[in-house]
């Protein structure tokens, strides 16, 4: 079982207590930290903003990287074009004749 503990992550101006595991803590940190930057960003340069609508902003930023990071790491059409390639191979070597081999 992983060591759970608790931790205050500030996000946004505001603590935030969190049970996680010991071995995540680094993780949760950096997301902290991440959010906190490009709220920050986006308080610089829209200043006329509510607070709700740079969080909007910021999770909308996250959930677009995340997309481009799940398209990036899909390997379905390599894994498709090397199926394509294996039955082409086996259909050349199935016409072979043994004494061709």
């Amino acid at each position: 079982m992983d060591d759970l503990f608790e931790i205050r992550l500030m996000v946004g101006g505001t603590y935030y207590p969190l049970t996680i595991p010991r071995k995540d803590e680094r993780l949760y940190r950096e997301a902290a930290r991440r959010i906190n930057d490009k709220l920050n960003r986006y308080r610089e340069h829209f200043p006329q903003l509510s607070e709700e609508k740079y969080y909007v902003m910021a999770a909308v930023h996250i959930a677009m990287v995340n997309v481009m990071l799940e398209d990036f790491n899909d390997t379905a059409p390599y894994k498709d074009k090397i199926q394509q390639m294996d039955k082409e191979l086996d259909s050349i070597l199935s016409r072979l004749s043994p004494d061709q081999e």
